[in-house]
């Protein structure tokens, strides 16, 4: 090994080796606060720094003293282990986010670790030893404290959903380390070109999962300008779809009000030539043939009508009964782009999958829409038929079933964006060959100008 070969105890633990435990704990200290604002900010730093160096050092000492042979694989334990329990104690991340910074950081720091013991035996080997080589030790162990910094600016606490690829090739880096540990107790050190082997296969590891990380984080930021552009999508099909069902009813109330001003020329004419048996008949037969009504819904809230009707129309056209129970205030905190396109992602959905159930497998469908007040939010739940046996899950939104799955599927990632910006949150599930979805918004936090009667 490297960083003992040939070493007393006394040499090994020289300041070289509390320096490198220092760094260490700011490192992780840095992972988990990033740069520091404020008194807060560097009280809080400070306080993790001091903890983490101490229970590090203090961890380790033991184990390089009573078992100077294992003390490799003491010290990639206790890294492990101190560094998962402080950023899941600490850190205020969501748990994808904790895991994908924890094992990159144990990679990062195992890498560097050995990197620096097997560059500070080449030092003694063919350049000089003492002090140079404690040098060489706690310069690799600086290393990472830029780690950290890359890996906090590159958190993924916005993004809901990691790609797996990208996880797999972090936890392969961390298993990696673990068998290259492994392997350096038995081999490191007894040849300079088995120490150089191992120097470069850390450092093709640290770089793995550096590269990892960003190309992760590249492919998280892309997935959300898609789900932002489908969303955006979503809110002008849905503004183009109520022009024209206002312009279809423009055009019902011109033809109505044409055929209204023949059918009272005509009453008159009978009127005025007192034929009332033929005008009571003439009564009867437009009672008889009243024309359709123009809009299906009217819960009191104007920008919601319209949201539903335009949806009810569409329902009506795939012979989808749609039911609802609608108590909508006349004023609702939310633009009006927010909630036309929740309400299009969520009724979308369950027409399609209706209209589907309907024409493939000529099963019997139900369409329920409930909304209405809950204290400080708005209760929205829309229930429809399914042969869906179970859900398939993407972070907190569901997979899609239909075969393009890069464009489609995005519907339920944007009804939890919309949610969760109105501090609410989405539910979805299945009950009793149902799918139901349930979404609570806050009517406390919503934007400026709410969506009126």
């Amino acid at each position: 090994m490297p960083e003992l070969a040939g070493l007393s105890i006394v040499e090994t633990l020289d300041a070289a080796w509390f320096i490198e435990r220092i760094l260490r704990g700011l490192a992780w200290a840095l992972l988990c606060n990033g740069p520091p604002r404020g008194r807060r900010g560097w009280g809080r730093l400070l306080a993790d720094f001091a903890v983490l160096t101490l229970v590090l050092g203090g961890c380790e000492l033991p184990a390089q003293i009573l078992f100077p042979s294992l003390f490799l694989i003491a010290r990639t334990l206790v890294n492990g282990l101190v560094g998962f329990a402080y950023l899941y104690l600490r850190s205020d991340y969501y748990w994808k986010s904790k895991l994908v910074m924890w094992s990159s950081m144990f990679a990062c720091c195992c890498a560097l670790s050995s990197i620096g013991g097997m560059f500070s035996f080449l030092t003694g080997e063919f350049i000089a030893s003492g002090a140079i080589e404690g040098v060489v030790r706690c310069a690799a162990a600086a290393l990472g404290i830029p780690l950290a910094f890359y890996l906090h600016a590159f958190n993924f606490q916005q993004y809901q959903s990691i790609p797996r690829s990208g996880m797999s090739v972090i936890l392969i880096g961390d298993a990696s380390v673990l068998v290259f540990v492994l392997l350096e107790i038995f081999w490191a050190g007894a040849d300079y070109r088995i120490t150089v082997s191992f120097a470069v296969a850390y450092i093709c590891i640290l770089g793995m999962t550096l590269v990892a990380v960003w190309a992760m984080h590249d492919m998280c930021a892309e997935q959300a300008d898609i789900i932002a552009l489908q969303a955006e999508s979503q809110r002008l099909q849905g503004e183009r779809e109520l022009f024209r069902a206002t312009e279809a009813t423009l055009e019902d109330l011109r033809c109505i009000r044409h055929d209204l001003k023949n059918q009272y020329s005509y009453m008159q004419i009978l009127l005025s030539q007192k034929r009332y048996g033929e005008l009571e008949a003439y009564f009867q037969q437009l009672t008889d043939h009243l024309p359709a009504q123009l809009n299906y819904i009217d819960c009191g809230n104007r920008a919601v009508n319209a949201i539903l009707n335009m949806e009810m129309g569409k329902a009506k056209k795939e012979d989808v009964q749609m039911e609802h129970q609608l108590v909508v205030p006349p004023v609702l905190p939310f633009a009006e782009d927010d909630l036309c396109a929740l309400l299009a992602n969520l009724l979308d959905n369950a027409i399609e999958e209706c209209a589907r159930l309907r024409q493939e497998k000529a099963l019997p469908v139900s369409l329920r829409l409930e909304i209405y007040p809950h204290r400080t939010y708005l209760y929205i739940m829309c229930r429809n038929t399914t042969d869906r046996k179970q859900l398939q899950r993407r972070g907190t939104a569901l997979s899609t079933t239909k075969a393009d799955g890069r464009l489609h599927g995005y519907g339920t990632r944007i009804i939890s964006k919309i949610a969760e910006k109105y501090n609410g949150c989405a539910e979805f599930g299945l009950d009793s060959g149902n799918f139901v979805a349930k979404i609570m918004i806050d009517m406390l936090s919503g934007e400026t100008g709410g969506v009126t009667a």
